[in-house]
């Protein structure tokens, strides 16, 4: 007896793909939570920030000093909010992609594309600016220590973002190309009749 759902081993790599976009997701929504619910951070950012600007760049340092910092509770705000938002999105969009994707009208598909691709912007943007906040190197270059990373998590996570958002641009346009094979996007086949 064969199963009458099974992962055809062409759609394994998207299904790989998916997983880490939820792991992705799972990260920026963790880091909201943890904010909001250990608290403090909204208050506390003004002071994070101050010590971290004076290793930034020039112009990223005037920028922390000028509009972050004596706004910093409104920030750390919008920081908590985004990040969980970025996870919620991330998250809910691959779990959508992996399991609903062929019960979809091409409006909700278009619709998961674009919630995967924005959520992932954000999050590009948010570990951008968390790098240059931190006044981290320039990533990539040879760790001063073998106890150091060579390239960190708010390096690492724009790279990955940006692969998902290729991702979900190529699949969009391949939808709006050709939407009657729009079933062949999902990663897990669409239920058949039994088999014996």
């Amino acid at each position: 007896m064969q199963t009458s759902s099974h992962l055809s081993s062409s759609r394994l790599p998207l299904a790989g793909l998916l997983l880490i976009q939820a792991l992705i997701g799972y990260e920026w929504f963790m880091s909201g939570l943890t904010k909001i619910v250990d608290g403090g951070f909204a208050s506390g950012l003004a002071k994070e920030l101050r010590g971290d600007a004076a290793g930034d760049s020039h112009w990223y340092a005037s920028f922390l000093r000028g509009s972050v910092i004596p706004n910093a509770t409104a920030f750390g705000y919008l920081i908590e909010i985004g990040e969980l938002l970025i996870g919620i999105g991330l998250i809910a969009a691959a779990a959508v992609w992996l399991f609903r994707w062929d019960r979809l009208p091409d409006r909700g598909r278009v619709a998961v594309l674009a919630v995967s691709a924005l959520s992932a912007l954000g999050g590009i943007a948010m570990a951008i600016n968390f790098h240059l906040a931190a006044g981290a190197p320039h990533p990539w270059l040879i760790p001063k220590s073998g106890f150091d990373e060579s390239v960190d998590l708010d390096s690492l996570l724009p790279m990955l973002q940006l692969v998902l958002i290729g991702v979900s641009a190529g699949f969009l346009r391949a939808l709006r190309r050709n939407p009657s094979a729009s079933t062949a996007l999902a990663p897990v086949q669409p239920l058949e009749g039994n088999l014996t």
